[in-house]
């Protein structure tokens, strides 16, 4: 059995130190596993990631209308639902695709949010027209997708 050597407060200080470092190969395995479990934690957005499909914004030259302050058209699409939006000067309506009923949160990129709820068409007006960027949280009897941030 080994001696410990504790009957003053730096020799004790040393062996613990010196216990911490035999741990540190360990500790090292342990902040990675941790690490790849905390990057799972946002995987059910990731899966359910609405991607911007159409943005009429992006229209090629020739396709593009005159007017500096024309209407904007969003598609986001994934499988089994998709969103379009169309933002107009002060306001901006969308339809989910197919048509349902549904719940939708919208989120600012300064934290913001607010939630709407959509008839069984699947139309919606947005309150409000977000400043910066935004994203919405869609969850309707048949599935939930979450779109990509865009700048409206």
């Amino acid at each position: 059995m080994t001696q410990h050597r504790w009957d003053d407060d730096d020799r004790l200080l040393e062996d613990l130190a010196a216990a911490v470092r035999a741990t540190e190969p360990l500790a090292q395995t342990i902040a990675e596993h941790a690490e790849g479990a905390l990057s799972w934690r946002t995987i059910d957005d990731d899966l359910l990631l609405a991607s911007l499909t159409f943005d009429s914004s992006m229209a090629s030259a020739g396709e593009v209308r005159a007017e500096s302050n024309a209407d904007r058209v969003l598609v986001f699409t994934s499988t089994p639902l998709s969103v379009e939006l169309e933002v107009l000067r002060s306001e901006v309506v969308g339809q989910i695709l197919p048509p349902s009923a549904a719940e939708i949160r919208v989120e600012t990129a300064d934290g913001t949010t607010y939630d709407i709820v959509v008839d069984e068409s699947g139309f919606f007006e947005l309150p409000t027209l977000p400043a910066g960027a935004m994203r919405l949280r869609c969850d309707t009897a048949t599935g939930r997708v979450v779109t990509d941030w865009v700048q409206l």
